[in-house]
């Protein structure tokens, strides 16, 4: 990799004379193997070298709770979303700015982690750029599309392909099985006078 593909960070120092992006790099992989004091020394580091720096600390915190957390706790991402928007409530300089990182990462050091989705998110990109297109899906051509109606597709096709989910929830409040028998009969063209009409032509 050339310089040019660096961050700004390359060139950016800490208030201790660190390369800034090595200090940026210390803290995610210290947070990656559970090192929770040596994760929150470089977060301070970075903290206390300017404003910019902690907002640096906070994106790659985010990033962390689906980067290497992931499916290891599903929950993660908004406990460390919500403290973010905690702090922004104080100063800079307040005495409790840095309570609110350090909570971030032992929480992020405490969690199981996983990086599948990173590892899917780069399989794709690369893939992409080898020229690899997605394929349109025979149930996406519906009545919400131009080639859906052209093939007559309409409510019924869409109940039954359109709107398939996959896992389903077992479900045993009856309505589908209502919604069914609606559409069996329903025609849009005998609604009653002043029936409310949806601007995206959903019937």
């Amino acid at each position: 990799m050339t310089m040019a593909n660096y961050t700004i960070w390359a060139n950016a120092t800490t208030k201790n004379g660190f390369a800034a992006d090595e200090i940026i790099s210390c803290l995610q992989k210290a947070i990656r193997r559970g090192m929770v004091e040596e994760a929150c020394q470089y977060a301070y580091e970075l903290y206390t070298s300017g404003p910019a720096l902690l907002e640096k600390v906070w994106h790659r915190l985010l990033t962390i709770s689906v980067e290497d957390i992931g499916f290891g706790d599903l929950d993660a991402a908004g406990k460390i979303n919500t403290l973010d928007e905690m702090r922004k409530k104080f100063a800079y300089d307040d005495g409790d700015q840095p309570m609110y990182f350090i909570h971030a990462i032992r929480i992020l050091c405490a969690c199981t982690k996983d990086r599948s989705s990173d590892y899917l998110k780069n399989i794709i990109i690369k893939e992409a750029a080898m020229g690899k297109v997605p394929e349109i899906l025979d149930v996406a051509l519906d009545k919400h599309t131009r080639r859906g109606q052209e093939m007559g597709r309409g409510s019924i096709h869409f109940f039954e392909e359109g709107a398939k989910v996959i896992p389903q929830l077992d479900v045993n409040n009856g309505y589908k099985e209502r919604y069914r028998k609606i559409l069996e009969n329903y025609d849009p063209s005998k609604a009653v006078p002043g029936a409310f009409v949806y601007s995206s032509g959903r019937d």
